[in-house]
């Protein structure tokens, strides 16, 4: 009995259907066993793994990348006759070996004959190589058949055997095993089919049979059915969940209709990614650039959406160092100048530990480290799994839609209409350090982004002389206590208790005993919020946290909530003043240290609470990445980086010169 382990990342959901290839390929080849796990039994049922390794005369992994479960299968495969890995981390794909045709640790590269073949298969761009090979796996096989070298013919069943998993789908899956039987160990199968080939790249809609070979050819169709105009945001999905007929995809394009936009769902293996971007997609930006030269298949679009993570360039198999990879997606991105949004149900993660310990390991670098590094903004996680199944949470896509429309909104709106609040910061309260922020001279600074705005067209009022003279009126708002301005610049308990729901609520006023007696800007049943208006343009000072100790308390104990006048603050600039943006001036704010998961938001979140659909940006010193990062992700900040003030010798002051003296 001659054994195939196969081992999946990122498909723990596909369990069912490479359980049914595997006694497909069984039944058709009687002395072949095949055994199927995903990268959740490497931590699940790492016995089983192990045993089932152990005998095995074929391995064969995708997708795993983790670095702890590469290294333990790196000690117990290398042994094994034949080993296929694809799209996984480079220690792993480098012990690929299938006859004479070996990867190793330090690749040669392909045969000169087969470099000259595969140059024709994907433009003189570096970064559009993979995608190349991917259409090389159609014709590849037939064309290497009429070179009789015994590696040439290996290299020819490796891209016989990618092209079957590239394909996907249960019968594809049994003629991949059928071949490596018939062709490696000794079995003999009836007959092995050809590839049931789908498109490696299209659109779909569940309202159309079969798939559509462009996005013109699909908006054609999409706008006899529909004839009012609507934004149109670009959905990226991986192939393979469309092949394997996953709802969510579904799901989320319907969530998309019902919000009142018009998705443009494409589907890809994952490493064109950048090139459905620069090649179907295209903006009024873009079309508008003197030395534009759009493709005459792109379409319009004002948003994009990416399910799949990973890097834009490359995907989940990387194709360039990360440098050059990073500057090729900043150059295609920029040139679109359109939101760019990762939101997707987690792969690897189960919604229970998302909802209880936060987003971590691989899929924490997947949905927001890798696509932060091209400018992905408001990652927003849709679900997860539930055993083997992803599910949708409705909540979260609501989330996703209504920031998405909210972005489009800030768009089209007219720059003099545009409602902008600004918040300032006073930590710590009581000590006059109203409107400072760290590494930043806030009047000035402040000063001038307003007068930019202004030059822009927004409106921005009568501005003072000085940035020292706005701190000032601003700072007299916040620390009035005449009933003037309490009574015009106060929200009533009701009205918070009406925005909250009474859950929320619940929350509140059980941590703080009562929403009327937290002595914290409540003055009966009032919350003063102070600000003034200049225009368009709102100014305000965050609300203090009310923690005494040590304030950071908020972030790490899951039961504490913001106090009333707090989530009175955020909740009034959304449904009542009516910000189309946010903008937090200078590190750094609390908002995004409030309790909640630690890294991918839930309706529990109370960053996420506060901070609802508004669009922000966050002014944050460029040598704090660590906690710029916790403002990008759990505060939705879109992060404009400033310079930190020049350094200089700071010299001994008072005794210590005396001391040096001695």
């Amino acid at each position: 009995m001659k054994r195939i382990v196969i081992i999946t990342g990122f498909e723990a959901f596909n369990r069912s259907l490479y359980q049914k290839a595997a006694q497909l390929a069984q039944q058709g080849c009687p002395g072949l066993e095949v055994l199927t796990f995903n990268d959740r039994d490497l931590l699940a049922q790492v016995g089983q793994v192990e045993q089932a390794l152990a005998k095995a005369d074929v391995f064969f992994a995708s997708l795993i990348f983790d670095y702890e479960q590469v290294q333990w299968l790196r000690a117990r495969v290398q042994t094994i006759p034949i080993r296929l890995v694809f799209e996984s981390a480079l220690e792993l794909m480098s012990l690929t070996q299938l006859g004479q045709f070996v990867i190793g640790d330090k690749p040669k590269g392909m045969p000169k004959p087969i470099q000259m073949i595969l140059s024709q298969f994907s433009s003189s761009r570096e970064e559009d190589q993979l995608a190349g090979y991917l259409s090389f796996l159609k014709t590849g096989p037939k064309l290497l058949k009429f070179i009789p070298a015994r590696k040439v013919q290996d290299l020819r069943q490796w891209l016989t055997i990618y092209g079957y998993w590239n394909a996907g789908g249960q019968e594809n899956v049994a003629a991949l095993c059928w071949a490596i039987a018939e062709n490696y160990l000794g079995l003999s199968v009836q007959a092995i089919p050809p590839v049931q080939e789908t498109p490696n790249k299209g659109l779909l809609h569940p309202d159309y049979e079969g798939y559509f070979a462009t996005p013109r050819d699909y908006l054609r169709w999409y706008q006899q059915r529909q004839t009012r105009r609507k934004p149109v945001v670009a959905l990226l999905l991986y192939r393979k969940h469309v092949i394997s007929q996953q709802r969510y995809i579904t799901q989320l394009i319907r969530a998309f209709e019902a919000a009142g936009l018009l998705p443009l769902p494409v589907f890809i293996n994952g490493v064109e990614a950048h090139m459905i971007v620069r090649d179907w997609l295209t903006s009024q930006d873009e079309q508008s650039l003197v030395n534009a030269k759009v493709s005459q298949e792109a379409v319009p679009v004002e948003a994009i959406i990416s399910t799949i993570g990973f890097p834009l360039v490359g995907g989940p198999a990387g194709s360039m160092e990360a440098g050059r990879r990073v500057a090729v997606a900043k150059q295609i991105l920029s040139r679109k100048n359109v939101p760019y949004l990762i939101a997707a149900p987690l792969l690897i993660q189960d919604i229970h530990s998302w909802t209880r310990q936060g987003i971590g390991g691989l899929q924490s670098v997947v949905l927001y480290a890798l696509p932060e590094l091209d400018g992905a903004i408001d990652t927003v996680p849709l679900g997860g799994l539930v055993g083997d199944e992803i599910y949708l949470i409705p909540e979260r896509v609501q989330r996703l839609t209504n920031r998405v429309k909210n972005w489009l909104k800030l768009r089209q709106k007219p720059k003099a209409e545009r409602r902008i609040a600004i918040i300032l910061y006073g930590f710590p309260p009581g000590y006059g350090a109203t409107g400072t922020a760290a590494l930043l001279n806030v009047p000035q600074s402040l000063l001038k982004v307003l007068q930019a705005l202004e030059a822009e067209g927004y409106q921005v009022g009568k501005l003072p002389a000085s940035g020292e003279d706005l701190i000032a009126q601003v700072k007299a708002a916040d620390e009035s206590i005449a009933k003037t301005d309490i009574d015009a610049k106060s929200v009533s308990i009701q009205a918070l208790q009406g925005w909250l729901g009474y859950l929320l609520t619940q929350r509140i006023e059980k941590q703080w005993k009562s929403l009327r007696d937290t002595g914290i800007r409540t003055y009966g049943e009032q919350y003063y919020l102070g600000g003034i208006q200049l225009g368009n343009v709102w100014l305000g000072v965050q609300p203090p946290l009310g923690v005494a100790g040590d304030p950071m308390r908020l972030m790490f104990e899951k039961d504490l909530t913001p106090h009333p006048q707090y989530a009175a603050f955020y909740q009034w600039l959304e449904k009542e003043w009516r910000a189309d943006a946010v903008v937090h001036f200078g590190m750094h704010g609390t908002v995004e240290w409030l309790p909640g998961s630690c890294l991918g938001n839930t309706s529990y979140s109370w960053p996420d609470i506060l901070l609802g659909n508004l669009p922000k940006l966050y002014l944050y010193a460029a040598n704090n990445p660590s906690e710029s990062m916790l403002a990008k992700r759990r505060g939705y900040g879109v992060l404009i980086s400033h310079n930190v003030p020049a350094y200089g010798r700071a010299g001994l002051y008072k005794a210590l010169m005396t001391l040096r003296d001695l």
